[in-house]
């Protein structure tokens, strides 16, 4: 049958390309923030004070942001987080340069920032498949080309920021931070909304809802109640505790006791990084044949992972090494549009903010207590011995991959996983 909506990819287009900036944005944050903080006090501690008041409210405003999504509607949410995110940025010099920023301020303006972003990650996520619909794509192809931003924005952004700070100074590097978020806003404004509700069906869904604070939480239970979905997510929240101390700690502890210094750390990082990018990209095109199979897709990425991390416990050269850093990049690609494809399979399309606000407080979670874990075990009982409880682990969870019978599920072809019957019926 064909189909008789003309075919638009534009707001695809413009949805990816907001992505990408405020991804960028992102990242460039990352670095502006501390070289900004030590160039105004000299002061390491302020300026991990900052980074902390910029990552803490992550948790909460996932799984807040993504109630206000469905509340809202993505595309309102999304431009007034951008705009938000913006305002935030652009003031931090701009309230500097005139009557002055103590510590205090600065931290709430960055903790504001991240409240004001992570509700338009959460829509943004939540009208992919509008835009996938409307562009006529397949959802491997736009859930790649979507997620590859932040893998992109890894590679590029700090970079990208500690070379205009070189040159321009950290002030500059903050406006154009808030310009990313600015960009951003105004190509989501070019989306279209993607549904024509009219307004007395608006009202009864509104005056249905079961209440804020238990709507904060609905996301999660669905995830529970959803087999396939409680499982994916349990996964990722492992391999976020797991991984995400890859790059801030094992990393350059590994360059400096076993490769001769820090300079190995930015070969290593760049490894990883051109690797996710590839493995990214990869997805679309080989998922039509070759990474067909979602379940052996999965497993096999983290069964690289695995294998990479064990590697590691042998202590090999830089050159090793760096194999070792781009495979693990490039088998950690796929898994994100793999993730997204099943989220939006298994989710009715008005729980999609909610749920997927309650996949990245999960995920935010898991990082900062596996980064601290890594630290600590990596100080108290060494390098080696850490990297062989963490590659036993990842054993267990290749197990427990195996073995899991939801999972097992994702080998049938796409678009057979439905909503559990309770909590879509719960949803409407």
């Amino acid at each position: 049958m064909t189909s008789t909506t003309a075919r638009d990819r534009r707001p695809l287009t413009a949805l990816a390309t907001a992505n990408y900036l405020s991804w960028i944005g992102n990242t460039m944050t990352l670095v502006a923030v501390p070289l900004y903080v030590l160039d105004i006090s000299s002061s390491a501690t302020q300026a991990g004070a900052a980074g902390f008041a910029n990552a803490l409210p992550m948790i909460v405003a996932g799984l807040a942001g993504g109630v206000i999504a469905d509340r809202v509607g993505p595309k309102r949410t999304s431009v007034v987080a951008d705009l938000a995110a913006a305002a935030c940025m652009a003031a931090v010099p701009l309230l500097h340069g005139t009557v002055g920023l103590a510590l205090p301020a600065l931290m709430a303006l960055l903790f504001l920032r991240t409240l004001a972003d992570a509700p338009g990650a959460a829509a943004r996520l939540a009208l992919l498949p509008r835009v996938t619909a409307r562009a006529q794509v397949r959802p491997e192809t736009a859930n790649s080309l979507f997620a590859s931003a932040q893998r992109v924005a890894f590679v590029v952004g700090p970079p990208a920021a500690a070379l205009m700070a070189g040159l321009t100074g950290p002030t500059a590097v903050l406006y154009v931070d808030a310009g990313t978020f600015l960009a951003s806003a105004l190509l989501i404004m070019t989306v279209p909304d993607g549904g024509s509700v009219r307004q007395a069906d608006a009202a009864r869904e509104a005056a249905a809802r079961p209440g804020l604070r238990r709507e904060v939480t609905e996301g999660v239970r669905y995830i529970l109640r959803t087999p396939v979905l409680a499982a994916i997510i349990s996964v990722v929240v492992c391999t976020n505790f797991l991984d995400d101390a890859l790059t801030p700690v094992v990393l350059p502890v590994y360059s400096r006791e076993l490769l001769g210094g820090e300079r190995a750390v930015g070969l290593l990082l760049a490894a990883n990084g051109i690797g996710a990018v590839v493995g990214s990209f990869a997805y679309a095109p080989a998922s039509r044949r070759l990474l067909a199979n979602r379940w052996a897709t999965f497993v096999g990425c983290f069964a690289l992972i695995c294998a990479a991390r064990l590697a590691m416990v042998a202590e090999p050269g830089l050159w090793i090494m760096l194999a070792v850093s781009f495979a693990i990049g490039l088998a950690s690609g796929p898994v994100n549009p793999l993730v997204t494809g099943v989220v939006e399979r298994s989710t009715p399309p008005d729980m999609l903010g909610r749920v997927w606000g309650a996949v990245m407080a999960m995920a935010f979670a898991a990082a900062p207590v596996g980064i601290f874990a890594t630290g600590w075990l990596a100080q108290n009982i060494g390098l080696r011995t850490t990297l062989g409880i963490f590659g036993g682990l990842y054993v267990v969870l290749i197990c427990y991959l195996v073995m899991n019978r939801p999972l097992r599920g994702l080998a049938r072809p796409a678009g057979t996983e439905t909503p559990a019957p309770e909590d879509a019926a719960t949803a409407r």
